[in-house]
């Protein structure tokens, strides 16, 4: 039994190494071919080229559309289920099921925005920093109101779920809210959590492998540099050690 058991494991270890060389194989020739065919492109000398203040007000234009307008839109979805769930009853179980689930979508639109709003006023601010500082400042303005504004709408449809859900503790604007909204789980809310967290756990180390393969591969055919790829693998690092103590510290507790 343990002579099948070991054969297994070398025939899956045997499997797993074939499939890292063909992938390497691949992303070794796909960037010779592409290497040759983009020889004497110069990346850096290409975007000096761009229309810094045009690329810039592209940017921003797009950073005020995806920050307003999915907060506006979360907001009217909080207004119509804040205005159902006063008609609730406390009776009426099914009814404030689906006025739970439906407050998914607004967290959602919220959680998005807030990372659109710091990726595209970065970006914008990059093409703007040397323009007219009016352009600067309009930016700046679009980013704080859209942080605060998240923050904000955050906190209205968390107090919304607690008026549903007596038993939830902790505000937005406690430095401690997720321990405390997960202390005051209970048992089966807490493994929703935790298989969610899981899950995006595994996902996030795939779309790092994935993001790290398309880094590589960029900077091999336009030299953009090794920032990209240690941004990605400080990400991956950070995203499996915190999972790694974490797990320590809970078998330590057993």
């Amino acid at each position: 039994m343990r002579r099948r058991t070991m054969s297994k494991n070398v025939k899956l270890l045997l499997k797993a190494l074939a499939v890292v060389l063909v992938m390497f194989a691949l992303g070794y020739v796909m960037g010779r071919l592409l290497g040759k065919g983009t020889k004497g492109v110069d990346l850096p000398a290409l975007l000096k080229k761009v229309d810094n203040e045009a690329a810039g007000l592209l940017l921003g234009a797009a950073h005020l559309l995806f920050t307003t307008v999915p907060l506006i839109c979360a907001a009217g979805q909080y207004y119509c289920l804040n205005k159902a769930a006063a008609k609730w009853d406390g009776e009426d179980e099914d009814f404030i099921d689906d006025i739970e689930e439906q407050l998914n979508a607004p967290m959602k639109l919220v959680s998005v925005t807030q990372i659109l709003n710091l990726v595209l006023f970065s970006c914008s601010a990059y093409f703007l920093m040397e323009s007219k500082k009016w352009y600067m400042i309009v930016l700046t303005v679009v980013f704080l109101v859209g942080a605060v504004w998240q923050m904000v709408l955050t906190e209205k449809l968390v107090t919304l779920e607690k008026k549903l859900n007596p038993e939830k503790q902790g505000s937005v604007f406690d430095p401690k809210f997720h321990d405390k909204w997960m202390e005051s789980c209970d048992e089966a809310q807490k493994q929703m959590i935790w298989r969610a967290g899981y899950d995006a756990f595994r996902k996030g180390n795939n779309a790092c492998l994935i993001v790290w393969m398309a880094a590589a591969l960029i900077q091999l055919i336009f030299r953009t540099g090794i920032m990209p790829m240690i941004s990605v693998g400080i990400i991956w690092l950070t995203l499996n050690i915190a999972y790694i103590n974490t797990a320590e510290k809970l078998e330590r507790r057993k």
